[in-house]
């Protein structure tokens, strides 16, 4: 393929000079005609007429070898000269890429110019040099078109394409048509983006076009049956069908004539090499890039000063390219094939030990590794894991998989596992959970506790860890005490109600002592307690007893994780954010993709909690990106999810929650992950008006909740969204039984954020209408005062805005955090918010302006928009000085000529 006598069939194009200087450019004259071209030779010819207007364009011409790509080049060139343009057909060869600027010297010596001394210098040409050289091309040019074809473009030194790319990306100067062509599998060179390009695409000739070639040129001779042989046997490739005519003209031929040349043009190149020659085909086959010519030699069995030549011959010959590898597969394939399979393993091991011994790039030396038997040599494992921690998904699987054909022993062989499973999380989670089980219940040995602990961990991040996997593991006997304290406060963490699940009611756990001196067990007691909502000094100490141990190596991440989710339902917040940082930072020592995502997610949650909005989205949007969502357990799926949603409607953005729910759809299954969801549709179908769903779900949530005993409403405040339903709906009686409840659970959790929180919600359910309102947002602002929860604070400033400093304190908050809806609400309820450029009104004043000219009195305008009524007045009145009226009675008509005026200076031109 590529070879320098151009086996296209065609035409044998030779180095020609530039042509048809100085005479009239004749439009109107055609590529000529090749068969089945029709449509390239079109685009060429329209782009030759175009070319004296100033059109200057890029066409690359691809194609498997014979497939014409020279007889279209030399017709574009044919076509260029009778239409009398200047011309430059360059084809490149094999032995152009020895000397720098070979296709530039050409286009250089037929203009009649010297080659510029930039293009001779030995130092490697940068962008300057490229670009002067072009403005030299232009300058000689001097205004005048030039059609530049270069033929096997992928022959062509480095310099020359690098100079071509810099022309075909020139907008000023003398209009050049560049048209190249590449060889299918080497075209590695792009026009810039900045150029005019067309990318035409060879094909081999279709059925009838074979036909019609075979007819016009054996005439009577060429039968129906000869007629089939070559359509089947050519597969449409024009120098096959060149080859096998120019035989069928001097002599018959059978129906096996067609596909046995096509055989013969590959093995005419391999049959009768030098053994020399075939050694060198059979390293360039095995070796990837990297290697390097020494290497290369000393595989290959040849002397490292013949091998340059070696190489050139192989490049010359079309079965090797400049780049050190092998121009169609099928040449590798068949030299290897010529191998014994004992000697073809063998030849393969040679490969990789050699470039192991050599220090070659780990991934080249795995990448022959996956092609040999067992090595049985611990550096083959070796090799294979560190080429897997920098591959790329389905890649990363296959080579750990590998691995684990080596003879291992029992320590490694978890490490691999642990590794496979790993990967196996983000392409296939089923076979990943199954891996990461096999680590926790099935390799045997001593001393195994940091990799068991460690795919628990993983099993736990993506949200899916079996209780059978927890027992089978926990009843190992050569698990030590200490991995065994944490299996068991694994066991009781799992998602759900460890009672109620039959996969694991049988087994007989022992319940978390009542006092566990086991971190582990310490910080599960700690969440668990902290769920339940009792004894918040105890949850403290539990907690910052689990975290004030030094990690050992059997230590899980998850149960540090545990402890500080424990620490941020006490509104321990910076604590919390203190511990973890820790973990996340831990996750991403570890390296792997699920731990650092959960990490990433539970961060988003504190942030949350704490009302750092921007932040919490964040970090859930770099979760995402390390893991997508469909490859979280559906448990913990549902959860981040729920988590999103409420981030985007605490934002104010219940567009974006619903998003994120529909974007995602999962199912609310079983366990606190669902509990998340429900509580997330619950919010978004509130905000978007539909109470009545909002309200199931919301109560689906608090049943799942109580059935469980986790009451407290720090972990999930869904009574007072249920009883803003209520509200909504007119039954403000069973919304007060309902924030009682939660005020109630607040209060036995006893923390200043809970029990703040719990009054603020009341507030906000009931209105500024109920004679308990005024107290709760009292009682709200102490409370939540240098809590952290200072979305909370700003939100209960807000709606005490009336009152001392609080306004003012409200706006610096939602200014520093970018609150959108605590700015909102100061707005609805001062008056004083940035005017609409519409029509010099805010949106809180729009909505009383509009109510009030529809006759609604002050009153009820303050009940509907769930502000006091003299913020309505104050709202009234900045309305009526920006309309320029005097009262009520002149304000439906100065609305209407308001938006009429506006209307019209939509539409004006």
């Amino acid at each position: 393929m590529g070879s320098p006598d151009r086996e296209d069939g065609q035409v044998i194009a030779t180095r020609t000079a530039p042509g048809a200087a100085g005479l009239p450019h004749q439009r109107g004259v055609p590529l000529p005609a090749l068969a089945e071209r029709d449509e390239e030779c079109a685009l060429l010819t329209g782009m030759l007429h175009d070319l004296p207007e100033g059109h200057s364009a890029v066409v690359t011409v691809t194609g498997a070898p014979g497939c014409g790509r020279s007889a279209l080049l030399a017709a574009v060139a044919a076509a260029a000269r009778a239409a009398r343009l200047r011309v430059a057909h360059v084809p490149c060869c094999p032995s152009d890429p020895a000397e720098p600027f070979t296709v530039l010297q050409q286009v250089f010596t037929g203009l009649g110019v010297a080659l510029p001394p930039e293009a001779t210098g030995p130092v490697p040409p940068d962008e300057r040099v490229l670009g002067a050289l072009c403005r030299d091309l232009h300058t000689a040019l001097d205004t005048r078109p030039l059609v530049l074809v270069v033929d096997d473009l992928h022959w062509a030194d480095t310099p020359s394409r690098a100079w071509l790319h810099e022309l075909a990306g020139r907008q000023a100067g003398a209009p050049v048509l560049l048209v190249v062509s590449q060889v299918s599998g080497l075209d590695t060179w792009r026009p810039p983006a900045t150029a005019a390009a067309h990318a035409i695409r060879l094909r081999p000739l279709g059925d009838a076009a074979v036909a019609g070639l075979v007819r016009e040129q054996l005439g009577a001779e060429a039968g129906e049956r000869l007629v089939g042989h070559a359509v089947r046997g050519s597969g449409g490739n024009p120098a096959v069908l060149a080859e096998a005519l120019q035989r069928l003209r001097l002599e018959p031929g059978g129906p096996e004539l067609f596909p046995r040349i096509a055989s013969e043009r590959l093995l005419r190149l391999l049959d009768g090499l030098p053994a020399e020659l075939t050694a060198v085909l059979r390293a360039l086959a095995v070796c990837p890039a990297g290697f390097g010519p020494a290497l290369l030699a000393e595989l290959a069995g040849c002397p490292p000063e013949r091998l340059g030549d070696a190489l050139a011959r192989l490049r010359a010959l079309g079965l090797a390219d400049g780049f050190g590898g092998l121009t169609e597969p099928d040449v590798g394939q068949r030299v290897l094939g010529g191998m014994s399979e004992v000697d073809r393993d063998a030849f393969f091991a040679r490969a990789a030990k050699l470039g192991y011994d050599h220090g070659v790039a780990n991934a080249a030396v795995a990448a022959i590794l996956r092609r040999t038997r067992v090595v049985g040599e611990p550096w083959a494992v070796e090799v294979l894991v560190a080429a897997a921690r920098i591959g790329r998904g389905e890649e990363v699987t296959a080579l750990l998989k590998r691995a684990l054909q080596e003879p291992l022993d029992p320590a490694r062989r978890a490490a691999v596992l642990l590794d496979l499973g790993a990967a196996e999380l983000l392409v296939d989670p089923d076979a990943g959970d199954r891996h990461l089980a096999q680590v926790l219940s099935e390799v045997d040995g001593g001393g195994l506790g940091e990799h068991r602990l460690a795919a628990a961990d993983l099993l736990v991040a993506r949200g899916g860890l079996p209780g059978r996997t927890l027992v089978a593991a926990f009843r190992r006997p050569d698990v030590s005490a200490a991995e065994r304290g944490a299996l068991l406060g694994l066991y009781w963490l799992a998602d759900g109600d460890p009672h109620d699940r039959s996969e694991v009611g049988g087994y007989g756990m022992p319940p978390l002592p009542e006092r566990p001196a086991d971190p582990a067990q310490a910080a599960v007691a700690a969440v668990l307690l902290a769920r339940r909502g009792l004894r918040p000094a105890r949850v403290r100490g539990l907690a910052r007893a689990a975290l004030a141990q030094p990690v050992a190596e059997a230590c899980s991440l998850t149960m540090r994780a545990a402890a500080v989710r424990a620490l941020t339902l006490t509104g321990d917040l910076a604590e919390a954010d203190a511990h973890g940082e820790d973990v996340l930072a831990r996750a991403r020592r570890q390296g792997f993709r699920m731990l650092i995502a959960r990490a990433l997610a539970e961060r988003a949650e504190r942030h949350l909690a704490a009302g750092r909005l921007t932040a919490a989205a964040a970090d859930l949007a770099d979760a995402h990106e390390l893991v997508p969502p469909r490859h979280w357990h559906p448990m913990l799926r549902a959860r981040v999810i729920g988590t999103e949603a409420m981030v985007h409607v605490a934002a104010g953005r219940a567009d974006l929650a619903r998003r994120a729910l529909d974007r995602d759809a999962t199912e609310p299954g079983r366990g606190l992950g669902g509990a998340f969801l429900l509580y997330a549709q619950g919010l978004v179908l509130l905000e978007e008006g539909r109470r009545e769903a909002a309200l199931a779900r919301l109560r689906e949530c608090g049943r799942r909740l109580s059935a469980r005993g986790w009451a407290n409403p720090e972990l999930l405040p869904w009574r007072s969204a249920a009883a803003k339903c209520l509200v909504a709906a007119g039954e403000r009686d069973d919304a007060r039984r309902l924030l009682a409840e939660e005020l109630a659970a607040a209060k036995e959790w006893g923390t200043r954020s809970a029990v703040g929180g719990a009054h603020l919600a009341a507030a906000l359910a009931l209105g500024p209408g109920d004679p308990g309102h005024a107290e709760h947002l009292k009682q709200a602002v102490e409370l939540l005062r240098g809590t952290g929860s200072d979305l909370r604070y700003a939100t209960a400033l807000a709606e005490s805005a009336g009152v001392g400093d609080h306004l003012a304190e409200a706006a610096a908050l939602a200014a520093r955090h970018g609150w959108r809806r605590v700015r909102t609400r100061l707005d609805e309820l001062t008056g004083r918010p940035a005017e609409d450029p519409r029509h010099g009104l805010s949106e809180a004043q729009r909505r009383v302006a509009n109510l009030a000219a529809a006759g609604v009195s002050n009153a009820d305008i303050a009940a509907a928009l769930e502000v006091t009524r003299r913020t309505v007045e104050l709202h009234l009145t900045n309305v009526y000085r920006k309309l320029g009226i005097d009262g009520r009675r002149q304000l439906a008509g100065a609305l209407a000529a308001r938006e009429g005026s506006l209307s019209g200076e939509e539409v004006r031109p």
